[in-house]
């Protein structure tokens, strides 16, 4: 429990995918972290509802086409657990948006199905994560019972020495990632 405790200690602003209730975010928030927390839009609106009404931000939002409304850089831990978001559909645009937003150094956890589950399939997507979260250079710091968490390097340097025409591509440098 002390690790949890000294690694929260780390952490000043996270986002919680898939919330539910939000429950991750109502345990941090004692523990002096903001956890905004995201319920996708489809039957979860009264869950966002009682989230708020413990006094726990939170809001309904489609991970899909759009940037959400947040900068670059802006979260230090971003937390999925059982949130069925396929972060590895249409070439990886959903994690593109969680490497987005996430800040240098800063961490995905990733409490799936796919983490512990010894299925054909699942493995199968388990690899695919893999893949894409190497080609993002992202690190993978722990992978232990039913979650995963990876950790966003400080630099650009993996970035820039990846062979050419590794997809995801890097970003357009005329693209603003702020503009949300």
């Amino acid at each position: 429990m002390g690790q949890i405790n000294t690694w929260i200690r780390l952490l000043r602003v996270v986002m919680d995918a898939g919330c539910g209730v939000a429950s991750f975010g109502a345990y941090l928030l004692p523990r002096n972290v903001i956890t905004m927390s995201i319920a996708p839009k489809d039957v979860h609106e009264n869950q966002i509802q009682f989230a708020l009404e413990r006094g726990a931000p939170a809001m309904v939002a489609a991970f899909a086409t759009r940037r959400l409304p947040y900068p670059s850089q802006a979260f230090d831990l971003i937390h999925c657990s059982r949130c069925r978001i396929n972060w590895t559909r249409d070439d990886g645009i959903l994690l593109l948006e969680v490497n987005r937003m996430l800040r240098a150094g800063g961490y995905f956890a990733w409490a799936a199905q796919p983490v512990y589950k010894h299925e054909e399939a699942q493995e199968e997507h388990w690899k695919e994560m893999l893949d894409l979260t190497t080609r993002l250079c992202w690190e993978l710091v722990k992978k232990e019972g039913y979650i995963a968490i990876w950790k966003k390097p400080t630099n650009n340097s993996c970035y820039l020495n990846r062979e050419a025409g590794t997809i995801p591509p890097l970003c357009d440098p005329d693209d603003n990632p702020d503009n949300v």
